[in-house]
């Protein structure tokens, strides 16, 4: 009832709208049918603005596009309350994100992507790492291959929005990331190692610019991982972390730096793993029309320096699948690999993106 009532008062705009600009019109429309009743109207617009935005950037010269995006710089509603809203050019990938996920979150039984999901091949150039698993079973041949495949499924759920005067939204997430021993038929293709992480954060909108640059979001929040394993090959441990979300058109990076909850000694698995997962993340990524270039880098910031670089590319191959090609060096691709040097590439599927 309410949509029906909405879109008699929005005909007499909609036809005037439609004589300037018909693709906008018909994307209103589109996403009225669609959404969900809480979805106000400048949601949908400024939707369907990055939408239009984004289909016409490759078609616009490179000289003229920043004064392109420049005038059409306008206050993106997010929840419908002037008192949330972010301030950005229409094709802001990270807004576009945040302003989906806001339409899409109405809800509650609905799960948003939180980290990419994706299924890909990898090969190990490296040696596999197999003392965990003859200390847990003496005598038994694993003979890991070095191809095998590595899939990860990450969903979140936003809890309660509009905290702290409308400036906060709680999430809950839950990642796995798993590597199978598909092709390894003489060991049963097993699973090598599943990490879990579940994690709860505060999101805080934020609106501080520097350069150019706009610091958008600032997270904090406790984060759990492990591999669900016993004795030998048991990994785990608790952070709380603080993440900073920065922002300028495609480009969007983030610093995680986190503190481990300490563990008693007696239960403590892995006492030394900030060795070697350190003690920070950053992770940037950039937009380039259908394209996704991504960056990882983690550290421990400590003369003997173990850490790890992954590096990601994404690209349109059909309908809402993408092609994936992932490249990892370095310390912890699996919490069972986290003292353990892995150089793996592969290649895949990714079904979501960070942005």
């Amino acid at each position: 009832m309410k949509r029906w009532f909405v879109g008699v008062l929005l005909t007499p705009i909609l036809m005037g709208v439609a004589q300037a600009d018909p693709a906008m019109n018909a994307c209103i429309l589109s996403k009225m049918a669609t959404s969900d009743d809480t979805v106000t109207v400048g949601d949908i617009r400024a939707i369907c603005s990055a939408d239009i935005s984004s289909q016409k950037q490759e078609s616009f010269d490179p000289v003229t596009l920043p004064a392109v995006k420049r005038a059409e710089e306008q206050t993106i509603s997010l929840d419908g309350d002037d008192a949330t809203s972010i301030k950005t050019a229409d094709g802001s990938a990270l807004t576009r994100r945040l302003v989906l996920e806001k339409s899409q979150s109405n809800n509650p039984f609905a799960f948003l992507p939180h980290r990419p999901n994706y299924f890909i091949f990898s090969n190990n150039v490296a040696t596999y790492n197999e003392a965990p698993f003859e200390a847990s079973d003496p005598g038994n041949d694993y003979d890991f291959q070095p191809w095998e495949s590595k899939f990860q499924i990450s969903l979140k759920l936003p809890v309660v929005r509009g905290l702290f005067n409308n400036r906060a939204d709680a999430f809950i997430a839950y990642t796995n990331r798993s590597f199978w021993q598909m092709f390894n038929n003489d060991n049963s293709q097993v699973f090598r190692d599943s990490n879990h992480e579940p994690e709860a954060w505060l999101s805080f909108a934020n609106d501080t610019e520097l350069f150019g640059f706009k610091n958008s979001l600032i997270n904090v929040g406790f984060n759990h991982q492990s591999n669900g394993q016993s004795g030998e090959l048991s990994r785990s441990w608790n952070r709380i972390f603080a993440e900073f979300v920065v922002e300028k058109g495609d480009f969007y990076f983030a610093v995680r730096p986190w503190y481990r909850v300490p563990e008693r000694d007696s239960s403590d698995d892995n006492p030394d793993i900030e060795k070697y997962m350190g003690n920070f993340d950053f992770t940037s990524v950039y937009k380039y029309g259908e394209h996704s270039f991504d960056l990882m880098i983690r550290n421990n910031l400590r003369s003997d320096n173990k850490g790890a670089t992954q590096l990601g590319w994404s690209f349109p191959l059909y309908k809402n699948f993408r092609g994936y090609v992932q490249w990892f060096n370095g310390y912890g691709e699996s919490l069972i690999d986290y003292d353990h040097r892995t150089n793996s590439i592969g290649f895949g599927i990714q079904f979501s993106d960070w942005l």
